[in-house]
């Protein structure tokens, strides 16, 4: 009779442990296992919630991952890799679960330890290098990646040196750099790569790009890959062995030069770029990273063979973790499922909370793997809370509302907890939250605004060169009526995020305030004599066009991608100014432009074959209407500004070539921002003002009815362009 009580109860505890909610608790490491093991940490992110999303970034770490499956990879235990793609893969799960998953395998010497990152990488500086989490925020401008929810690579560097130095082997390899359209630009991307390589702490370094170089990913890489990790795999199945010694060993010197031989040349043919990944270093040379199984290489190179176009973003969940049955009593089993119900109702605090069930465990089963589970599921709960309140700041959507302000306080009480709970296993990523969490604080419905200002220089004293606190020190200052420090710290904003719109609106509201302040009886202080309340004037510009097409993926339309080329532009019109102050000023302009976008269609045949392009030339005549706010950055007669606002562009016509190939929305509604500069031409009374502009599209203007080959192989057409523009305007 008990031994068929205790069947029942198994039963129970099996079934209610894990049909509920599909959770596991922190698995330890396997001791029933002699000798070495090895264990990896694999993140790819191609959708993004913030930045530019990528395509195959998920599917190569989802290869990667299934590599390390594989007899060559080591036949690795779902147990064994810890893996984030997509929505998962952000800054508080990487650090706040992934190295907590790390340090219950308890690495020892001889250990492999594989680190893959697969997705976008930008730098401040050749000191401040990110991974880009999915929920990572920059808001324009790059130094806001201290803040942002940007995986810093320093803090991961380090960490891999604590591995090697106890005689773990580590294999760091990352597949970034796959776009040069973020905030850190070009410049970011060679900081990113010369700052991981020259960063030696006993690592294998594989990364897919020199310095200065993008990694390319494509559809006909594979299906649908990047073109370093999908090489890479491909090595080490089994391939690389042909570059050395047929000895069923792929080396790093094999690897190395199998990569080298197919990614630079594949780039340059292909894709008419360089592309040269960077191996680390010599002294691995015959360091066996992969062993061939031939039955399985022999599978690879028929499925390499039959492989057909796939798109990207296939799995938005977090890790292989089996469901395994662990000896816990009912009680413990059914509160950790109520943890987990109240996380995903998004129940954190109060009754019946995340909170009060995490309690519950700690107090009844402390260092319980369901427990430790718990803590750091809840720490991350509390760090993207926080951290969505710190997005909200830096897209300029605060406010100053009490509600708004409690709700600050509320995330920076979260985020404090946050940091207590992982401290205590990891300082490094607890220090780099609190410039968060007193950014909060001093956000938030502070008794004093002295209060609010003590935060404020705590986080200073954190981020010294940090725009999102000198930002808010600049409106604390404000909100004080101490109007010159408000000035000092809104300039050094500016100066340190010079694209980051918030700081840029800080500055103008700050001078605003300055003067309005001017006594006008005090001749020495009063500022100069405003311009006339209305002028009207000239412009004359050109610049280069660009379209954004997107690929529908319809492979009926016998077309496999798309691709857009510069091509110049010509405007010319009028324009009228009101002032409505000394520093803000609408400056609504009307221009007719000539304009020529070349579309590159990409087409294959269906028996195979090299890509073919071909060339749709869109051009034609357009009236546009733009409404620009203009912020003067002085007073003086040479005047710096920034003009930012919406426009309407109206297709007067359009080519016939095009016409019938691709037709397009006559309308479209744009979004412009630029910078200028306002010349007072002596005593001519004439002002000259050359601008230079960035105009993106809003609205989409592929046809939606347009049935064409060409329109079919479109999802999205949007139009963005540079233009230099000079106006004349009368004073």
């Amino acid at each position: 009779m008990r031994y068929l009580l205790n069947l029942v109860i198994l039963s129970l505890l099996f079934t209610t442990g894990f049909t509920a909610y599909g959770q596991s608790p922190l698995q330890f490491r396997d001791t029933t296992i002699k000798g070495p093991q090895t264990f990896a940490i694999v993140m790819g992110v191609s959708k993004y919630k913030y930045v530019r999303p990528l395509v195959y970034a998920d599917k190569d770490a989802e290869l990667f991952r299934d590599f390390l499956k594989s007899p060559g990879g080591g036949r690795l235990k779902d147990d064994n890799i810890y893996c984030l793609l997509n929505d998962q893969a952000n800054n508080s799960n990487f650090w706040g679960k992934g190295f907590q998953w790390l340090r219950a395998k308890q690495l020892q010497k001889g250990d492999r330890l594989f680190i893959y990152l697969a997705g976008h990488g930008d730098a401040i500086d050749e000191d401040e290098f990110f991974f880009l989490g999915y929920d990572c925020n920059p808001a324009g401008d790059k130094n806001n990646y201290l803040v942002s929810g940007a995986i810093q690579l320093f803090n991961l560097k380090k960490k891999i040196a604590k591995e090697t130095s106890k005689g773990v082997e580590v294999f760091f390899i990352m597949d970034a750099c796959r776009s040069n359209e973020l905030p850190g630009g070009a410049e970011g991307q060679n900081f990113l790569n010369i700052a991981i390589s020259e960063k030696k702490v006993g690592d294998i370094m594989m990364l897919a790009t020199a310095a200065g170089q993008e990694s390319l990913e494509d559809v006909s890489i594979g299906n649908g890959h990047g073109l370093f990790t999908y090489y890479l795999v491909d090595g080490l199945n089994g391939v690389a062995d042909a570059e050395g010694n047929h000895d069923n060993k792929v080396t790093f010197r094999e690897l190395k030069s199998y990569v080298d031989k197919n990614v630079p040349s594949l780039a340059l043919q292909r894709f008419k770029k360089k592309q040269e990944p960077y191996f680390c270093c010599n002294e691995y040379n015959d360091k066996v990273v992969s062993r061939v199984d031939t039955a399985y290489l022999k599978k690879w190179l028929q499925t390499k063979k039959q492989q057909t176009r796939g798109g990207g973003n296939s799995f938005n969940g977090i890790t292989n973790k089996a469901d395994k049955f662990f000896a816990a009593d009912t009680a413990l089993i059914e509160t950790y499922n109520l943890f987990y119900k109240a996380v995903k109702s998004n129940n954190i605090s109060g009754r019946s909370s995340a909170e009060e069930y995490f309690q519950q465990l700690s107090k009844k089963y402390p260092g319980n793997p369901y427990t430790l589970d718990a803590k750091s599921t809840l720490a991350v709960e509390y760090i993207n809370f926080a951290q969505a309140n710190v997005d909200r700041y830096l897209t300029c959507s605060d406010d100053v509302s009490a509600k708004q302000k409690q709700e600050n306080t509320d995330a920076a009480n979260k985020l404090e907890k946050a940091i207590a709970s992982v401290r205590e296993d990891d300082g490094d990523f607890a220090n780099s939250l609190l410039g968060r969490m007193y950014l909060l604080k001093a956000s938030g419905n502070n008794a004093t605004i002295a209060t609010s200002l003590q935060y404020a220089y705590a986080a200073l004293a954190i981020n010294p060169n940090g725009a999102y606190i000198q930002n808010k020190l600049a409106l604390l200052h404000l909100e004080n009526n101490n109007k010159d420090s408000a000035v000092y710290y809104a300039n050094k904003a500016t100066k340190t995020a010079p694209k980051w719109a918030c700081a840029l609106t800080t500055l103008a509201l700050v001078q605003n305030a300055l003067a309005d302040n001017k006594k006008p009886d005090d001749k020495k202080d009063q500022p100069k004599k405003p311009l006339k309340k209305s002028s009207f004037g000239y412009t004359l510009g050109g610049g280069l066009n660009q379209s954004k097409p997107t690929y529908s993926g319809n492979a009926n339309s016998g077309i496999v991608g798309v691709d857009a080329n510069t091509a110049p532009s010509f405007n010319f019109g009028f324009i009228y100014q009101l002032s409505l102050s000394n520093s803000i000023s609408i400056r609504p302009t009307a221009t007719v432009s000539f304009e020529n976008t070349h579309i590159d269609f990409q087409r294959r045949n269906i028996t195979g074959g090299a890509v073919v392009i071909e060339t749709v030339s869109v051009k034609g005549t357009a009236v546009d209407i733009a409404l620009p706010l203009i912020i003067r950055l002085s007073s003086k007669n040479i005047a710096p500004y920034i003009a930012l606002g919406p426009s309407f562009s109206y297709l007067l016509s359009q080519n016939s070539t095009s016409t019938e190939k691709l037709p397009v929305k006559k309308s479209m509604l744009l979004g412009n921002g630029g910078l200028g500069v306002d010349i007072a031409l002596l005593k001519s009374g004439w002002i000259i003002s050359p601008e230079l502009k960035y105009s993106a599209g809003l609205t989409d203007v592929k046809d939606g009815a347009a049935t064409t080959a060409y329109a079919r192989a479109l999802s999205s057409l949007k139009k963005n362009a540079f233009s230099l523009s000079v106006y004349l305007r009368k004073k």
